[in-house]
């Protein structure tokens, strides 16, 4: 696998590319078998089944590409082949969170919901909750609604995805995707196999993270993906703090 940049990048977008190229170099196993105790291996079937699902069975919703096949861009397809390619040793996903941070209309919500449409209905994961998670219900809705409108838009999704009114439901698989805030009636009781948390920058607490973080503790291979807009600043947010910690780990100031 190449990792190379066709167009200018962004310090911190080309670190990223330049800490995936370091890791296909340092662990250079292909298969659980090769894999050593302590390493993580390459699934290229695996990080090629995400884009395949994504762009074959997405389609966008808005605007002049409205009803066209949701086609990655570059920098999309990179971040979910690398989310979704590497492996621990016992064959559960390396990464258990992903930080997507870009500036407002890039596109990084209606990849949102594609990923989400994916951990729903191909991740092997039966009896998946899926949730979007924002301060508000309404926040909340802007990723699910986006996901709603893709499966209404595909012929091969609406045969195991059934709409209802806050809750994409596949009986299937007894699994569920419904937006979650932090002024919903519950937050308890909550078993996710996957986050959608929109706008991280605007949560004034954690609490909503933290709530679906220790409810992921019976997942086998949670994932918490965030989403946020580029460029703003906070100290006393969460989001600049992840912000933080996502820029430190791409610096090498840390692993």
């Amino acid at each position: 696998m190449s990792v190379v940049a066709t167009r200018p990048l962004g310090k911190l977008e080309r670190l990223a590319y330049e800490r995936q190229a370091r890791d296909l170099e340092r662990w250079p196993a292909r298969s659980q078998e090769e894999c050593e105790p302590d390493g993580y291996w390459w699934d290229e079937e695996a990080a090629d089944r995400v884009v395949t699902f994504i762009e074959g069975y997405c389609r966008h919703h808005k605007g002049e590409w409205a009803g066209e096949p949701f086609i990655l861009e570059e920098w999309q397809r990179e971040i979910v082949r690398t989310v979704f390619g590497w492996r621990r040793p016992d064959g559960t996903r390396r990464f258990r969170t992903a930080y997507v941070e870009v500036p407002r209309k890039n596109g990084k919500t209606e990849l949102a919901a594609a990923v989400a449409l994916y951990l729903l209905v191909a991740d092997g994961e039966r009896g998946a909750e899926i949730y979007s998670a924002a301060t508000k219900k309404d926040q909340a809705r802007i990723v699910h609604d986006a996901a709603v409108q893709m499966v209404r838009r595909s012929p091969e999704l609406r045969r195991f995805v059934e709409v209802y009114r806050n809750n994409l439901s596949v009986p299937a698989l007894n699994a569920k995707f419904v937006p979650l805030s932090s002024d919903s009636d519950t937050l308890d009781g909550l078993n996710p196999h996957a986050a959608i948390l929109d706008e991280l920058h605007a949560h004034k607490d954690r609490h909503v993270r933290d709530v679906l973080l220790t409810g992921m503790g019976a997942r086998r291979q949670p994932l918490e993906w965030i989403i946020t807009t580029a460029g703003v600043y906070d100290p006393t947010s969460i989001g600049w703090e992840q912000h933080e910690y996502a820029r430190s780990v791409l610096e090498g100031v840390f692993e």
